[in-house]
């Protein structure tokens, strides 16, 4: 798991305790951690459509249709090893933090992901490679996503979009990172693109890349 940058002064106690997300007959686990009280902003409790209830119920739900869909090789290979996830949601300055030691780049964005290993989707042998070189009963741990909430909340308003939905947009944007996949150019954005909107319509979430008719950024 990715170290988190300190909170600021006045912040402490405000992280929660990691949540275990079982997925998938308790072969996907997914730790699941909320820093900082923007995270109790009812705005997160609003349904996307058919991702209701608690963040983390459907989080959970959302990224067992997504590895079921978009990873049925790695489920395959693996077998009954477990596979690890870590989906941490903290906040602009820490995400800042994040991007600028390990991308160079100083600002905050919305999603940041880290791969654990190297899959390559389009190669499934890629994921026996990497099962070959862990101990046999290891887990095998693909990475961490960490999401900025700010960010977050403001790309939906400018989007005309619930926080909730464009929040599991870029949750699905990030775990297929740690799936292989990338978007360095359009070949590889089409396909990952194809994956997120097929995804999030099975939960009545809309094209996250369609423009929204009255949203500020619209045309």
């Amino acid at each position: 798991m990715i170290d988190l940058p300190p909170q600021e002064d006045g912040d402490e106690g405000v992280a929660e305790d990691v949540e275990t997300l079982a997925l998938l007959g308790g072969r996907v686990e997914i730790a699941l951690q909320r820093v900082g009280q923007i995270w109790a902003d009812p705005c997160w409790d609003e349904p996307a459509a058919r991702l209701d209830g608690p963040l983390p119920e459907a989080i959970g739900r959302l990224a067992g249709a997504l590895l079921t869909m978009a990873a049925s090789d790695l489920l395959a290979r693996a077998e009954d090893r477990l596979i690890e996830i870590s989906v941490t949601l903290t906040d602009d300055a820490a995400v800042r933090e994040l991007n600028r030691d390990w991308r160079e780049k100083d600002k905050p964005t919305n999603v940041l992901s880290f791969p654990a290993e190297s899959i390559d989707p389009e190669d499934p042998e890629t994921i026996d490679e990497v099962l070959d070189m862990l101990p046999a009963e290891a887990p095998l741990m693909l990475g961490d996503v960490i999401v900025a909430a700010e960010t977050v909340k403001a790309e939906a308003a400018a989007q005309g979009k619930a926080p909730r939905a464009h929040l599991m947009h870029l949750i699905t944007h990030g775990l297929l990172h740690l799936l292989g996949h990338d978007h360095v150019d359009d070949d590889q954005a089409e396909q990952m693109e194809a994956i997120e909107i097929r995804c999030l319509a099975g939960f009545g979430i809309q094209d996250p890349y369609a423009e929204i008719e009255g949203a500020p950024d619209a045309d």
